[in-house]
């Protein structure tokens, strides 16, 4: 059980880095939530959850919004992989 628990946590973890990652590489674009759906062809619903980090972007979805933002997906999966790290 404390096992499931400690994964969770991690999932949890990784799924907020990703989120302010997005959320913040949007902000420096100045780009509203439908702006950004509309240049990725991902949901503004889909966003927000991603931003809320109440999910992750799978790889189709992380690859349209990098590129709508104009950062690399490495930067943002560089942010999860430093969380993970700081919480072995």
């Amino acid at each position: 059980m404390m096992v499931r628990m400690e994964l969770q946590d991690l999932h949890d973890g990784i799924n907020r880095a990703v989120g302010d990652e997005l959320r913040a590489a949007r902000a420096r674009r100045s780009l509203t939530r439908p702006q950004l759906a509309a240049a990725s062809g991902v949901a503004v619903s889909t966003i927000q959850r991603f931003e809320n980090g109440e999910r992750s972007p799978d790889m189709h979805q992380l690859f349209a919004l990098c590129s709508a933002l104009g950062v690399s997906p490495l930067e943002i999966m560089n942010r999860a992989v430093q969380f993970v790290e700081r919480t072995r």
